[in-house]
């Protein structure tokens, strides 16, 4: 059983939801805590999933391939070290039940995103959690110091979730070698298009190179199609293999429909990440004026320190019928936000000097 409280309480505030009242008319909930992207799916994603609802009935793996080889060309990989799965959600939950079952150790930073340390522990897995530094950064050095015989994997949020820190390329790819040999590393990219010179960020080189690494990514993010779950996972063709054997799913027709177009859009992408971008520095500027410390992020949103009970604040902000998350650990002071459109951090910023002036 997992004691640190982050992991079982973060996800349960997380999904607090204002109930109305019966016949009570209100405006509509603003949601700002699950890094969700309210500008997509894009135009050209929509038209492919508007395409392909007829052909809805048949059971068709050909777009699983076609995306696999389209990722594999774009990173220069082979299709052998793609996965597509329902969502990098179902891919960290699948690493959890094949290298940390069993009484195997999993390291993980804290805080970070929860989905593979929760399953680590349902699977029979140990968590062995490692607390982030002074900057909320992942302590790389520390968490490799608690690499033993009995580790089965190694989990990297980068950019990290809900911290939104930065860990530099040259430092996570000196990791990568010293730990890989013992046990798999795992790196989640999930925002990693949202960075600046994000190919100057990613670890993909690791993988042509053959090391004993599992990168995750998604189309939840920067492509906004997060409830058509569609993820993807590139490594070595032996860890890709080994999920394979274990999936649970397949994806869905109208989701891959929907990632393929979306892939080849770089108009989309562009304008999806210049507007998270202007959103952040919005809401970092807000902050700085009202001198609420946050750390600057380098994803679709941004940690900060409520200066009291980071729930009161989700509190507060839900009887505006806006919804964000708080975040117990390091402190229970601190909760995200995550960008919405422009209207919607206006709004947000609004409520937030209300309540930091009372």
């Amino acid at each position: 059983m997992i004691t640190r409280r982050g992991l079982i309480q973060a996800s349960a505030l997380s999904a607090i939801v204002p109930v109305a009242q019966a016949g009570e008319a209100q405006p509509p909930i603003i949601r700002l805590h699950l890094n969700e992207n309210p500008y997509g799916p894009s135009d050209r994603a929509k038209d492919a999933i508007r395409a392909a609802i007829n052909d809805g009935w048949a059971y068709d793996n050909e777009d699983v391939i076609v995306l696999r080889r389209m990722i594999a060309a774009k990173e220069g990989l082979k299709p052998e070290n793609v996965f597509i799965c329902e969502g990098s959600t179902e891919l960290l939950r699948l690493v959890a039940a094949i290298f940390t079952s069993g009484g195997k150790e999993l390291v993980a930073g804290l805080p970070t995103f929860l989905a593979m340390p929760q399953y680590a522990a349902r699977s029979g897995g140990k968590v062995r959690f490692v607390n982030v530094d002074a900057a909320m950064r992942l302590d790389l050095a520390a968490m490799q110091a608690k690499v033993t015989d009995d580790t089965g994997a190694v989990y990297v949020c980068n950019p990290n979730n809900p911290t939104g820190t930065l860990v530099a390329a040259a430092a996570l790819n000196a990791f990568i070698v010293a730990v890989e040999p013992r046990a798999l590393v795992v790196v989640d990219e999930a925002y990693i298009d949202l960075v600046d010179e994000p190919e100057k960020t990613t670890v993909i080189e690791q993988v042509r190179q053959g090391k004993n690494l599992l990168i995750s990514r998604t189309f939840s993010k920067i492509h906004g199609i997060a409830g058509l779950r569609v993820g993807y996972g590139l490594g070595r063709p032996d860890v890709i293999r080994a999920l394979e054997e274990r999936r649970i799913s397949v994806p869905n027709r109208l989701g891959l429909k929907a990632a393929i177009a979306s892939h080849q859009d770089a108009d989309f992408l562009a304008f999806s990440r210049m507007m998270v971008s202007a959103c952040v520095a919005y809401t970092e500027d807000a902050f700085e004026k009202m001198k609420v410390k946050y750390i600057p992020s380098s994803g679709n949103f941004v940690l900060f320190d409520t200066r009291q009970t980071s729930v009161n604040f989700a509190e507060y902000m839900r009887g505006r019928r806006i919804l964000v998350n708080p975040v117990l650990e390091p402190t229970d002071t601190w909760c995200r936000v995550s960008m919405g459109r422009m209207e919607q951090m206006e709004a947000f910023v609004e409520a937030a000097r209300g309540f930091f002036k009372s």
